[in-house]
């Protein structure tokens, strides 16, 4: 009598955690009356359960549960909250799939207590604390996975849904799970592993895709920070050329007094210090490749202002058959690994080299510069860093050159750290 009564509870139970738990999954009650709709639902169908029982029999209402519970469920989803027919759809079948946990609990605790009793219990002192946990922990990220694209609704459902029909099937529907045909035995294994392999190919794919949108963010994050930089140098520039040309004529009254008091070598030396003075406002270039320039000045400016120096040969054409922000991503992680390892050593030690050309058809780029103190390389040739945050720039470089079929390696030895990167472009560029 027991036994009857606490089955009854746990059949109650888990209808009203299934109820709940779809609605959470689905993206939850977003107003009052959502709320009061889901809650009015439970005993709807509880009271609906218990008259169907009454009538048929248990059997027959295990049968027709799809339809006097789970279809009105996903309309409810619907009409009530506003969900798409798939959102809902996936949101039952995995609340349905997760009600299989306590299931299973109760079955083990059963067979190890060989008490169906102890199983019942187990289950009915389960079934609350679950609800919480996936309410708290699995909902949120269940209805953000399936709600980011249609293809990733698809593929966070195949499982529940996949996993929904064959229960049906085989154990409702029919006994054939429990019939000893191996086909079917090892049908929801085999489907496992379909999923397995489906969940990696997509999760590969949208990687790519991020991967790619980083790339582009950290890319345009650079350029914006260059393009102000640019603009500052600039401005500063207009202003002391501006300056110069004021001051022009009093340069020119300077080197008429020299010369008419015949001084020629001090109006020469004048003159050079003017030309010096000039060519420190003249902005300058490094190559033709109007991205490195930009990057290049840049850097030189940040090394100005740190107290060091940045030493660069670039021999690169206009266009190079590799994508601005890969090759951005790579100089800028570069050089700024490279100046912030010179900061800790002395003024006169702060020197960062960097050389670039490409020969035939690589890119070929060298990044050169004194550290302090010991350095470990990590076993896939990385630079070791305990510094929080950091470490992700010789990762992002390493990444690049992997996937763009290119090589990177990195070298220290007698106090000198060497970065050395070889891309491959599309087609060859002459130099």
């Amino acid at each position: 009598m027991v036994l009857r009564i606490l089955s009854s509870v746990n059949y109650g139970c888990v209808l009203v955690f299934g109820t709940l738990l779809s609605a959470e999954i689905s993206g939850g009650c977003e107003t009052p009356r959502q709320k009061r709709l889901v809650a009015l639902m439970c005993p709807v169908f509880l009271a609906l359960q218990v008259l169907l029982h009454a009538v048929f029999g248990l059997e027959t209402v295990k049968k027709l549960y799809p339809v006097i519970v789970h279809l009105p469920l996903m309309l409810l989803l619907v009409f009530a909250l506003k969900r798409t027919i798939g959102v809902a759809l996936v949101s039952v079948y995995t609340a349905y799939l997760c009600c299989e946990l306590p299931n299973w609990v109760r079955m083990v605790v059963a067979m190890a207590a060989r008490s169906e009793l102890a199983g019942q219990i187990c289950y009915t002192a389960l079934i609350v604390p679950l609800f919480f946990i996936l309410r708290r922990y699995f909902a949120r990220a269940a209805h953000e996975a399936m709600t980011c694209s249609r293809a990733a609704l698809w593929l966070f459902g195949a499982l529940p849904v996949a996993y929904y029909f064959f229960d049906y099937a085989t154990t409702i529907y029919s006994n054939a799970l429990y019939s000893g045909v191996r086909a079917i035995n090892e049908s929801l294994p085999a489907l496992l592993i379909a999923f397995y392999v489906a969940f990696l190919t997509a999760y590969h794919a949208q990687a790519e895709r991020s991967y790619q949108a980083e790339l582009q963010s950290s890319m345009l994050e650079v350029k914006w920070s260059q393009a102000q930089t640019q603009m500052n140098t600039l401005r500063r520039v207009q202003t002391q050329t501006a300056v110069y040309q004021h001051d022009m004529r009093h340069h020119l009254t300077m080197l008429e007094g020299l010369i008419a008091a015949g001084k020629p070598e001090q109006a020469a030396a004048y003159i050079r210090k003017v030309q010096s003075d000039i060519e420190t406002i003249t902005p300058r270039r490094y190559c033709e490749n109007e991205l490195v320039n930009l990057l290049c000045s840049s850097f030189a400016e940040k090394a100005q202002h740190a107290g060091a120096r940045l030493d660069v040969d670039a021999k690169l054409p206009q266009a190079l058959g590799i994508s601005d922000a890969e090759l951005c991503a790579v100089l800028s992680n570069a050089l700024e690994n490279a100046l912030h390892a010179v900061a800790a050593l002395p003024e006169n030690e702060r020197t960062v080299s960097l050389y670039c050309a490409v020969r035939l058809g690589k890119l070929l780029i060298e990044v050169k510069n004194p550290y302090a103190g010991e350095l470990t390389l990590s076993p896939d040739g990385r630079p070791v860093t305990a510094r929080k945050g950091h470490g992700y720039g010789c990762q992002s470089i390493q990444t690049i050159a992997a996937r763009s079929g290119g090589l990177c390696e990195f070298k220290a030895s007698c106090g000198t750290f060497c970065l050395q990167i070889v891309l491959p472009l599309k087609a060859a560029v002459p130099v």
